[in-house]
């Protein structure tokens, strides 16, 4: 019987290497895939507008209540 066990024992052991032997093997590994590829967008042309010479700069105007 303990020769019995130690052959399973052996048995297993052989079988647990050969699967870590196997999951470590390079060979069977797919390529890499390729990479995206890059897509550079270009800004769209805006059109000129013309400049408002008119505009006038903003300014702050207090009003003061005279009181009596």
């Amino acid at each position: 019987m303990k020769t019995l066990k130690q052959l399973l024992f052996a048995v297993a052991v052989m079988i647990c290497f050969s699967m870590t032997a196997s999951a470590q093997k390079d060979g069977d590994k797919p390529p890499p895939k390729a990479p995206p590829p890059i897509i550079i967008v270009q800004p769209k042309p805006t059109p000129d507008k013309p400049k408002d010479d008119k505009k006038k700069p903003e300014t702050i105007r207090f009003f003061f209540r005279k009181t009596d």
